[in-house]
């Protein structure tokens, strides 16, 4: 399933509701690549270290 635009909030948390962190990871994934125009990823807390800038 494909959506034009995707608002993510908190990614963090989509990895910690999962009981353990690949999937949560898995589930992080699908979130942040089905949107087709657009994407916005907003957060208040930490961004996963996988996402985070290096």
């Amino acid at each position: 399933m494909e959506y034009d635009h995707v608002v993510l909030d908190e990614p963090s948390a989509v990895v910690d509701a999962e009981p353990d962190e690949r999937t949560g990871l898995r589930r992080l994934y699908v979130a942040l690549t089905r949107a087709v125009s657009g994407l916005v990823v907003t957060h208040s807390t930490g961004l996963p270290p996988q996402l985070a800038d290096r």
